[in-house]
């Protein structure tokens, strides 16, 4: 209530001397149904507000990165007929995430957040592939059209894709595809093979942008102060982007200014976002030859050592946010907190500690840290899943937004009330229009490779029925392609040549099941498939075997377990710790809810 008081007092009702004609009985009136009207637009406008978080989108745009190039080489669009610079699909399906449709998904996304009349839209990074300028400003033009259209208000953070590296690079790819549906090379002119002549193309448009090219050109969407925001601040006590630093020294004493883009903003009265640049760029020896390794295996472990700075600023926020009644939610392209389904250790136990991408998880004592900045509510992206860590030891929320690009495909919306209580709920995105209009060109492709007896992809993938579908589509054979590599080998063989119902005899659980229907004769990898399903998308997973199926499955395991050590299955036994893992991988995930409600 005092916060309303104060706004009252702020806006100025009647200036006396324009009308001192009239009584002082009248003033008196009109200014106490003026303070009433003045109170209850005071509350209406931070009643409640909503926030959409859309993480992970690594934008490509076909037809602006085709731009320059020659036309009669590449495939065109079956609508627009213009010619397209798409990733192959081989390429796709090597990767943890999908690249050329993520354009149309994005806008989908957007549509969506419209619909729902939320007008605050938060990007925690790789909101671009690699922060290419041809996608940065095809992103840039997306978020200018939904402000101009719908009033739309957009806050990005930078993420380990843009940039790739602190400082404008050489870039580009080896696998687009041309009008044949063969792989080539399109790299940028000052790169390695464009300057030896081995790449097939040379475009300016893939170089890889750095900081100050990314957040010059996305000013107007959250690195910069709008007129509309009450408060704007970073931890550098200026807002000039050349000025927004870090200074980093060696033992040679050479020192490096390491740019970092993080805000504080609060876009409607009572509320402050704060956006965390938690991209850290290790230095590979000495500062002076100014070379970094990537960020995407740093994360909060590293900042917590290169940016102690950062982390008494958010303290200093998290104090100055409870003193002044303003309801803070963090944002980054990082997680705060574990996002296995406190699988951590059966993991590293069954396939090792660098498995997973496990070495992109906070640890406890990192997250601790965290913790202690006071920190409520943070919401990350960067490993394409979705994941809810509440924690009452530590009092901090880490909602892991899932990926456009990967499966479940979807975003967040954080609800906001006076009072502090929140709502956080993730949408998913099924349908997605014209997502298959590129199918023609990857059958080209997948047509090509066939005939010049390569390895192919499985092209069932073209006959998805909708977006999600193709998304599932897509991790079922990165699991097949890629990730069984991570499991014991002779674990593999097992699972591929046999099916369930053999693995659950090979277990002495056939007993516990009254009726396997049907998925009894499923070939037993699928049991890999929903483990990766239900890790990245939670209670969204649909699973290709009944969830009481591993409800049953866990209680004859346990029934074997032994009971007088410390760990629950024999080292050896590798079968059964994998469908430990893989039973308490989707049980516990059924904790990650669509929505999740919390005090700030």
């Amino acid at each position: 209530m005092g916060k309303n008081e104060n706004r009252t007092k702020e806006i100025p009702v009647f200036n006396v001397g324009a009308f001192n004609v009239m009584s002082s009985g009248l003033l008196v009136i009109f200014y106490f149904f003026a303070l009433i009207s003045t109170n209850a637009l005071a509350q209406s406008e931070f009643t409640q507000v909503k926030i959409a978080f859309i993480a992970d989108i690594h934008l490509h745009a076909p037809e602006a990165a085709a731009a320059k190039l020659p036309k009669n080489a590449l495939p065109k669009d079956p609508v627009s007929h213009a010619p397209i610079l798409l990733r192959s699909m081989r390429a796709q399906l090597g990767s943890t995430r999908l690249f050329n449709e993520n354009i149309m998904v994005f806008k989908e996304a957007l549509d969506d957040v419209v619909e729902r009349s939320i007008k605050l839209v938060a990007l925690p990074g790789d909101f671009t592939d690699d922060g290419q300028p041809v996608n940065i400003l095809a992103l840039k033009e997306i978020l200018d059209e939904y402000r101009h259209k719908y009033g739309l208000r957009f806050f990005a953070i930078n993420g380990n894709h843009d940039p790739v590296r602190p400082f404008t690079q050489p870039g580009g790819k080896r696998d687009f595809i041309n009008r044949e549906g063969v792989e080539v090379s399109v790299m940028s002119p000052s790169h390695q093979e464009c300057m030896s002549g081995r790449s097939d193309f040379c475009s300016e448009l893939l170089k890889e942008w750095g900081y100050k090219e990314i957040a010059q050109s996305l000013s107007e969407h959250g690195f910069l102060p709008s007129p509309e925001d009450k408060l704007f601040e970073t931890p550098f006590n200026t807002v000039d982007l050349d000025e927004r630093h870090w200074q980093w020294c060696d033992t040679e004493e050479f020192c490096v200014y390491m740019p970092d883009m993080s805000y504080l903003v609060e876009p409607v009265e009572g509320l402050w976002l704060l956006a965390i640049d938690a991209n850290v760029y290790r230095p590979k020896g000495s500062l002076k030859d100014k070379q970094f390794y990537g960020s995407s295996n740093a994360g909060y472990n590293a900042l917590v050592k290169y940016k102690p700075k950062l982390l008494d600023w958010i303290k200093d926020v998290v104090v100055r946010a409870k003193k002044q009644n303003k309801k803070l939610v963090s944002f980054s392209h990082f997680p705060m907190a574990e996002f296995s389904d406190q699988q951590t250790q059966s993991i590293a136990e069954l396939l090792g500690e660098n498995s997973l991408q496990m070495s992109r998880q906070p640890s406890e004592d990192t997250t601790a840290v965290l913790a202690a900045t006071g920190l409520k509510l943070h919401l990350g992206g960067h490993m394409h899943l979705f994941d809810v860590s509440q924690s009452s030891k530590h009092g901090l929320t880490n909602v892991q937004v899932p990926s456009l690009a990967a499966y479940q495909p979807g975003y967040s919306i954080v609800t906001v009330n006076v009072k502090g209580k929140s709502l956080v709920e993730t949408v998913i995105v099924r349908e997605v229009k014209n997502f298959s209009k590129w199918f023609s060109i990857y059958e080209r492709e997948w047509g090509f490779l066939h005939r010049s007896q390569q390895a192919t992809w499985d092209n069932s993938i073209l006959s998805s029925e909708n977006y999600l579908d193709f998304t599932d589509q897509h991790l079922q054979q990165v699991v097949n392609g890629r990730y069984l590599d991570e499991w014991p080998s002779n674990l593999v063989e097992q699972l591929s040549s046999n099916t369930v119902k053999e693995i659950i005899d090979l277990c002495h659980c056939a007993s516990s099941f009254k009726s396997m229907e049907n998925s009894s004769e499923l070939n037993a990898t699928n049991l890999v498939i929903d483990f990766y399903r239900a890790r990245n998308a939670g209670s969204f997973a649909r699973l290709a075997l009944p969830r009481n199926f591993y409800d049953q499955l866990s209680l004859c395991l346990k029934s074997q377990a032994p009971q007088n050590t410390s760990q629950s299955l024999d080292d050896s036994d590798a079968l059964k710790k994998a469908l430990v893992l893989i039973t308490n991988t989707i049980l516990s995930s059924r904790e990650d809810k669509a929505a999740v409600s919390l005090v700030l």
